[in-house]
């Protein structure tokens, strides 16, 4: 092997990193202390990532007097204690985060198409406005059509198709050993209830 080739001559080999000699220790910070500190102990509220260096007899004397809130008033002290549950972080009420109702993502056409098919009968999803909307008057054909099913006017949606399925059970001839006589009033529910389902009360 030729070891006087012109590229070995170019290598630079890298000496291994330089050892810094430890620094030498600060002297503790207690008026009147001289010994080294050992310890950090914070300076306190305004004063965060700054801390005061002590021996170990006087970080212990510091640490049994120094208290966060000192100055603060009860107000101020009840207030830090709630902003502090939730890290100190902003919150709101649910439904009123409007950065998020404003989000573009959220209106995706098949997230809303998935939205409208969800069943949610006490309006837990529905944003604040929605649930404090009024609902449309009933048209009389509606109205009849409920009466028919045994229902009144405050009547939901849902509350009308638990009470079709409950009369066409009850009614059916396969449930009263064949019986037709029933018959008249079966076909009046079930028109009732194809009225409520065509006028987009269902």
């Amino acid at each position: 092997m030729k070891l006087d080739s012109k590229y070995f001559d170019k290598i630079r080999i890298k000496t291994g990193p330089s050892k810094k000699e430890p620094a030498a220790p600060v002297a503790c910070e207690w008026p009147g202390c001289v010994k080294p500190s050992r310890h950090k102990a914070p300076k306190g509220r305004g004063s965060e990532g700054q801390f005061h260096n002590y021996c170990t007899q006087h970080v212990q004397e510091y640490n049994k007097t120094y208290s966060y809130l000192e100055g603060m008033k009860d107000n101020d002290v009840a207030g830090f204690q709630k902003d502090a549950q939730t890290g100190h972080r902003p919150t709101w009420k649910l439904g009123q985060n409007a950065a998020a109702a404003n989000n573009a993502y959220a209106n995706i056409n098949g997230m809303r198409r998935k939205a409208r098919n969800v069943n949610d009968p006490f309006a837990a999803f529905a944003s604040a406005q929605e649930a404090a909307k009024p609902r449309r008057s009933l048209r009389r054909g509606e109205l009849k059509a409920l009466t028919i099913l045994g229902l009144d006017e405050n009547a939901t949606a849902e509350m009308a198709k638990t009470q079709y399925k409950t009369l066409v059970k009850r009614l059916h001839p396969d449930a009263n050993n064949g019986s037709r006589e029933n018959e008249d009033t079966l076909k009046a529910v079930i028109h009732a209830y194809d009225t409520l389902r065509s006028s987009g009360f269902c």
